[in-house]
């Protein structure tokens, strides 16, 4: 029995996860359209991340950073879904802009921050 809490106890972690993201919806107006991208975290983990943990969402178009979304610290099991909104021109094709998410924990580590062990990244094209 001491070893399975002792087991337990060590691989206990924090696990934030990019879950999916994706288009939410798309509005045309004139020579533009309006995209609003959903995006969703969870900490798969079994152990509460800080109350004073600033991290966030990194959002690179292209390459280029664009943007950066405030997450809150997350308990074990909870969701957090953000959006990330964007132009471009209507007539731009299928596929042809890139975005990458990725988890930022603002220079903090160990493992009620995050063991590494989940999606901290996640790519679509639009």
């Amino acid at each position: 029995m001491f070893g399975l809490i002792l087991v337990a106890a060590l691989t206990a972690c924090a696990n934030p996860s990019i879950l999916s993201a994706g288009v939410q919806s798309v509005t045309t107006e004139g020579a533009l359209q309006h995209y609003t991208v959903g995006i969703t975290v969870q900490n798969k983990g079994n152990l509460r991340q800080p109350s004073n943990l600033l991290q966030s969402v990194v959002v690179l178009q292209d390459g280029q950073k664009v943007n950066q979304i405030g997450l809150q610290p997350l308990r074990p099991k909870q969701l957090q879904k953000v959006t990330y909104k964007f132009d471009r021109a209507a007539e731009a094709g299928a596929g042809t802009t890139d975005l990458t998410f990725t988890l930022d924990f603002n220079g903090r580590s160990g493992n009620n921050v995050s063991c590494h062990a989940g999606s901290e990244t996640f790519a679509i094209s639009v």
